[in-house]
């Protein structure tokens, strides 16, 4: 790869030496920030009631359960009961007339787990029932309890009453979101709303996963968020990977081309591909027969994914949905990658990483996709190195707050919206 130097300033990009999206939000203070919300178990234990109990929290793609009978099981350690007790799992299914359900994957009968399948497990799981290992206690794919061996040796068992206990669970573009809150304060649509009504039209029901890694890192799940939603660390992280492809000489240091900051801790970041930037021989022949990982430009294509680029900034790579709490989505120009954060603890953190096109219509799309998928995966896993080590950093002892820079507002929103709503 190689970079041209025979560039002429582009007046359509932001004046990168200013602080364009201060200006944007002069209300917001860009002071120092409190590490206290990074390292304190009260803080944290604060988060698992106020946050994770109460909102609509992603949990997978209705791609995983295309038909009746389909299902999956969906660990969630931050909603646990007791601060050291055990993590609760969720069984999430498609019923026998197509409609998305979920439910607390614990039998009614002594509590046993139901479904022991590994959460981690990516493939697609089918039962007609579900059925307790335990006692046999047997669940239809509604939840309903439809057998009990020997029921006749329980007084006045109502097995109307003992069904899996539901969780309200909604879908949004094949996005399947669960709460736990016995009656949420607001509807999935109004938690979601800003990205929801900007990606209305994006092809999401089209779109099929092609790749998916995971790690479980000493974390705090901010600070881990923080790695994947800011442009700073680019030409220092993926030095090895993707050194010039999103800074070059036009911005050195990868700050957003914009960010859009919205109620509820949601928040949308775009990116640049270097105007300067000129791929290998092989990524350019490749990038002629499909898709890669970031946009290769084009109107056309632009219209067929409306809702990308919402500020229509010039060279275009992808932009970066912060859905609160704890998922990223970034579309691009024929797919979206996703990032999810699961808090275990306040210093450790399970990351899912994905990344998702248009469904292949002939094997050179087969061809494009591996080769952006590749270069994805290189990215992620160098982006998941400096996490412990930051983490270390804030827990040692020598240091008191951080600071952030304009290109960093997104992390900032996100933290300003967590100590707001831990405190209210």
């Amino acid at each position: 790869m190689s970079v041209s130097h025979d560039f002429k300033p582009d007046p359509r990009l932001p004046d990168f030496d200013s602080h364009p999206v201060q200006a944007r939000y002069p209300e917001v203070d860009m002071g120092p920030l409190s590490i206290e919300p990074y390292v304190s178990e009260d803080f944290f234990e604060a988060e698992r009631e106020k946050i994770f109990k109460k909102k609509w929290l992603y949990v997978g793609r209705a791609e995983r359960i295309r038909n009746p009978g389909d299902y999956f099981v969906q660990v969630i350690e931050a909603v646990r009961t007791k601060k050291d007790g055990a993590f609760p799992s969720f069984i999430i299914c498609r019923d026998d007339h197509g409609e998305v359900r979920a439910f607390y994957n614990a039998c009614q009968h002594r509590g046993t787990k139901v479904c022991w399948e590994d959460f981690e497990n990516w493939d697609t799981n089918k039962r007609k029932y579900f059925t307790c290992r335990f006692h046999g206690w047997v669940y239809g794919t509604d939840g309903s309890l439809v057998d009990v061996p020997d029921e006749g040796q329980f007084v006045d068992l109502k097995k109307e009453t003992r069904g899996l206990r539901p969780v309200h669970c909604a879908v949004w573009k094949d996005f399947i979101f669960i709460n736990v809150d016995p009656e949420p304060r607001e509807t999935l649509i109004e938690q979601i709303r800003p990205h929801a009504e900007l990606l209305k039209d994006f092809p999401f029901e089209k779109i099929v996963k092609r790749g998916i890694w995971t790690a479980t890192i000493d974390v705090n799940w901010k600070v881990a968020i923080d790695a994947f939603q800011e442009g700073y660390h680019v030409q220092t992280v993926h030095a090895a990977t993707i050194p010039i492809a999103f800074n070059g000489p036009v911005n050195p240091h990868c700050r957003p081309t914009s960010i859009r900051l919205h109620e509820g801790g949601n928040r949308s970041v775009t990116f640049m591909v270097s105007p300067t930037y000129e791929p290998d021989p092989l990524e350019v022949w490749v990038r002629t027969k499909g898709s890669s990982w970031y946009a290769a430009g084009g109107e056309e294509s632009g219209n067929q994914f409306p809702g990308c680029n919402p500020d229509n900034d010039p060279y275009f790579a992808f932009d970066c949905h912060g859905f609160f709490p704890n998922l990223l989505v970034d579309p691009f120009i024929g797919g979206y990658y996703g990032h999810e954060f699961w808090p275990i603890a306040v210093n450790r953190t399970r990351w899912i990483g994905s990344i998702n096109f248009v469904a292949p219509e002939k094997p050179s799309d087969l061809l494009s996709q591996e080769h952006g998928k590749i270069q994805l995966r290189d990215a992620f896993r160098e982006d998941t190195v400096t996490l412990a080590e930051s983490q270390a950093g804030l827990e040692s002892g020598g240091m008191t707050d951080v600071v952030m820079g304009d290109g960093e507002m997104s992390p900032r929103h996100l933290y300003n919206a967590v100590v707001e709503m831990v405190n209210s």
